[in-house]
């Protein structure tokens, strides 16, 4: 292990971040974070996970996922944002409710891109998530997904996109996703003369 890696695994150490990669979680994970994936509470976890899974197993990228309240601990926000490794090009952020955990970062971080992920809870199902991050006053802009699954999974998808501008590598992973998905479809439609049937039965 690099000089490089072992500062950063002491800074994530001391800053509550836990590094994810391909090979690995916490000390298994090699590599320096490219994303940051946070949340506000660990019971988004399963939420982001899909944005994790993405990221690492489709991408290959290196991340960072931490736990970061604007509700219960706003100082400590400002403090794991304002001291992200310098590694860290795009942020994704998820919320429930009010949602101003993506909005707070955009402010905080104004060198970095920032990705909302609404998550589908409370009495609106998502949709005050969703309007929290979407009508962000001009000048801190988020770039909003769809609430829930889909959005988690777009979010790792538009990160991937927004590195790939300067990794030809990522580059290439995404081309290969997008084969990957066509091939599904051509695969459906060799199946789909028995489907046809079994639902005509």
């Amino acid at each position: 292990m690099s000089d490089n890696q072992q500062q950063i695994r002491a800074a994530l150490s001391q800053e509550h971040g836990v590094l994810v990669s391909p090979e690995g979680i916490g000390p298994a994970a090699q590599g320096e974070p490219k994303v940051l994936i946070t949340m506000g509470s660990d019971s988004d976890l399963p939420l982001m996970m899909k944005a994790v899974d993405t990221l690492r197993n489709e991408f290959g990228i290196t991340c960072l996922v931490q736990i970061n309240s604007v509700h219960r601990d706003l100082r400590t926000v400002v403090g794991h944002i304002d001291n992200l490794p310098a590694s860290v090009q795009v942020i994704i952020a998820c919320a429930g409710g009010a949602a101003h955990l993506p909005g707070n970062i955009a402010d905080l971080r104004a060198d970095l891109p920032v990705i909302g992920v609404p998550r589908d809870l409370g009495a609106l199902k998502g949709v005050d998530a969703l309007l929290s991050m979407v009508q962000m006053p001009e000048g801190a802009p988020v770039a909003v997904m769809a609430i829930g699954d889909a959005g988690a999974v777009n979010a790792a998808i538009h990160a991937a996109k927004e590195l790939a501008i300067a990794d030809p590598a990522i580059k290439e992973r995404l081309l290969a996703y997008a084969e990957k998905r066509k091939r599904r479809v051509a695969t459906q439609n060799q199946t789909l003369e028995n489907k046809l049937k079994n639902f005509g039965a």
